[in-house]
């Protein structure tokens, strides 16, 4: 059975390599590396861009649940500060995925 601190270190593996992934394609993109549906006519789009913005959702996850999951919560400002950054990271996650889902469907 898995601990809590076994939890935390899934979830801090999986917010490092996402977030790896993620800046990787994201560098790709900037480069030019891995852009050969940018340009084509059919929809959608689906290059390092695409992929890197659609994928952030999955470290951002990792992230919230290392940030809890690791040290149990001592009080109001700790509690408070942990759902104002769960709440970021929510918001960035939801734009980057709209952001994907508009530049690979509707970006000409």
């Amino acid at each position: 059975m898995a601990t809590v601190r076994d939890v935390a270190r899934i979830a801090l593996r999986i917010a490092i390599a996402g977030s790896v992934v993620v800046a990787a394609l994201l560098a790709a993109s900037a480069l030019g590396i891995w852009m050969e549906g940018a340009n084509l006519h059919p929809t959608p789009r689906i290059n390092a861009l695409t992929v890197g913005w659609g994928m952030v959702p999955i470290p951002v996850l990792g992230w919230i649940v290392y940030v809890w999951t690791y040290v149990r919560p001592s009080g109001f400002f700790d509690i408070a500060l942990r759902t104002i950054l769960s709440v970021t990271l929510v918001v960035g996650a939801v734009y980057s995925s709209l952001y994907a889902f508009f530049y690979a469907y509707f970006v000409s």
